[in-house]
């Protein structure tokens, strides 16, 4: 009864997140615990569950509370702006500079995992400069969002802290061997923009038009948050970040309690009055807390599944009618199709849902669990920019000035593309098994 009933909630959670009947935390919250009552447990016991649960989730939602909050801060005192600028002041209003500097900022506007953060930095300020020079937005769409895909795989990322949450494993511990996954990203990133940029560059000589020019028009609007350069306290914030990014490489410090401690140190650098420091954590909050909120819910049903023995039921019914030898491939199958599979789940329902019984089989199969995290969130995290159940994405399509399809049909192929390289690449050098 306990399998059957396991499925019935599962498939009931991906119904209603995605018929947007229930929100994921209303979801996460009450249909685990109904199941529970359901198949006869107590309150007692159900309570029991659901506090193993919360104590697997709690590091990575502080992480990613925190981590939020200090990329936040940092953000509004301009660290990343002067290179920024000074990249696109590179590009010389050159199509092929253009299209490098777009994947080279987006990479680095993406460091805080917040991707409508990186849409409303990026978007508006590239998108005249492509006008002028009569590239297609869908370019600067793709490349953009690709970008922000690939980088998306930091630890304080919403993907990985999900994936964390609910694999068991610490997020720095399973994003460290996807590093080079990463870098072959942007390599191949790098590469795309080239054949966007070398195209647009021929068809603007072929047109009689010539590059260059005064670049000053299309830097990053000045903000009054922002500090100068010559201020002691945005080189504090730089050494500050370095030390956290240091941290996050060597292992030295868990990295929830660097972004906590940092967040502290952070706020009193940059705001030393204490109404200061309350309006910034406000200003910050929204987009930390959605997340963890989600995430905090989402433990309630991953320690009841575990708990109650759903898990373990559902992964034996569903191995027995796997055929042989495929259990221990599913983990790969699943990241060979993330693309098209995250532009169908949300990703609250492809991590907290769709995860767990991909990982119960695959690890009843001898999978390890990081293997098995790493290579859902390969694809998933590539093409998270086509998702129609992505919020975000559908304020980077208003600011780019496109259609959803026009944009889907665009990046669609190169997005699943890559996603399929960066998966073989990391079977190839052993960080989802092999």
């Amino acid at each position: 009864m306990i399998t059957t009933l396991g499925f019935v909630m599962m498939l009931g959670i991906i119904a209603l997140i995605l018929l947007k009947r229930l929100t994921p935390v209303v979801a996460f919250a009450l249909v685990p615990v109904a199941a529970c009552l359901l198949a006869g447990f107590s309150p007692a016991e159900i309570g029991g569950f659901i506090k193993s649960g919360l104590t697997a989730v709690a590091p990575t939602a502080t992480l990613f509370i925190f981590a939020i909050l200090y990329f936040g801060i940092m953000r509004e005192r301009g660290l990343f702006d002067p290179l920024v600028n000074f990249l696109i002041r590179r590009t010389r209003g050159e199509p092929l500079r253009v299209a490098i500097v777009t994947v080279l900022v987006a990479g680095i506007a993406h460091l805080d995992g917040v991707g409508a953060a990186t849409f409303l930095l990026t978007i508006p300020a590239f998108l005249p400069l492509y006008q002028r020079l009569r590239m297609s937005p869908l370019i600067l769409l793709c490349l953009v969002g690709l970008t922000a895909g690939v980088v998306n795989m930091v630890p304080w990322g919403g993907p990985t802290a999900r994936a964390a949450a609910t694999s068991g494993v610490d997020a720095s511990a399973l994003w460290l061997p996807l590093v080079p996954v990463q870098a072959l990203g942007i390599v191949l990133l790098l590469g795309l923009a080239c054949l966007f940029g070398v195209r647009a560059q021929r068809r603007l000589r072929a047109e009689g038009h010539t590059a260059g020019g005064d670049m000053s028009a299309y830097l990053l609007p000045s903000r009054d948050t922002a500090l100068a350069l010559d201020d002691w306290r945005y080189w504090a914030n730089v050494g500050l970040t370095l030390i956290i990014l240091l941290i996050l490489f060597t292992g030295a410090f868990p990295l929830y309690a660097s972004f906590m401690v940092g967040l502290g140190i952070a706020l009193l650098l940059n705001y030393p009055r204490p109404d200061e420091q309350g309006r910034q954590l406000a200003r910050h909050a929204n987009d930390a807390l959605q997340m963890a909120l989600v995430m905090l819910a989402a433990g309630i049903l991953l320690g009841i599944l575990a708990g109650a023995g759903m898990s373990e039921g559902m992964a034996g019914a569903l191995i027995a009618l796997l055929p042989a030898g495929s259990a221990g491939v599913l983990h790969l199958i699943v990241g060979f199709f993330g693309v098209p599979l995250g532009m169908l789940f949300s990703p609250d329902a492809y991590y907290f849902a769709l995860m767990p019984i991909v990982r119960d089989i695959a690890t009843a199969a001898g999978v390890p669990v990081d293997a098995v995290a790493r290579a859902m969130l390969i694809g998933e995290n590539t093409g998270f920019s086509i998702s129609p159940v992505v919020p975000s994405v559908y304020l980077a399509i208003g600011l780019a000035q496109v259609e959803l399809r026009e944009h889907l049909k665009f990046t669609f192929l190169w997005a699943w593309g890559i996603g399929i390289v960066l998966l073989a690449f990391a079977w190839a050098i052993g960080a989802i098994g092999g």
